[in-house]
């Protein structure tokens, strides 16, 4: 239930900000952006939420959230058709995306360390 929860504070975040920002830097259809925040959620949280943060921390985590979006965007940019974004488009989505791993993260620490008393 936890997981969850997670998963629908994070797919929040990522939807209003693509939602927000993509329509800025280039052109994608609702479907094609709400696919994007399913697989950027998915991916992200399996590698950098319950993987990488647990093992490496706040700092690597988020730097790997940036990588994994940056990529991903692109992934999918090349995947669905009239999906476009500029190249600066790309990089400015996936560090207001990482900023907001980053609170995200600080959440998840700071449930995990409630958990525990």
């Amino acid at each position: 239930m936890k997981n969850l929860a997670n998963l629908v504070i994070k797919s929040a975040i990522v939807g209003i900000l693509l939602a927000l920002l993509i329509p800025v830097f280039g052109r994608s259809t609702w479907s094609q952006t709400l696919i994007t925040v399913l697989v950027l959620v998915v991916i992200g949280y399996l590698l950098g939420d319950l993987w990488i943060l647990p093992k490496l921390g706040n700092v690597a985590a988020t730097i790997g959230d940036f990588i994994i979006n940056a990529l991903g965007i692109w992934a999918m940019t090349e995947a669905l058709p009239q999906f476009t974004l500029s190249t600066s488009g790309y990089w400015i989505i996936a560090l207001a995306l990482a900023a907001g791993e980053w609170f995200f993260h600080q959440y998840l620490l700071g449930s995990q360390a409630s958990e525990k008393r």
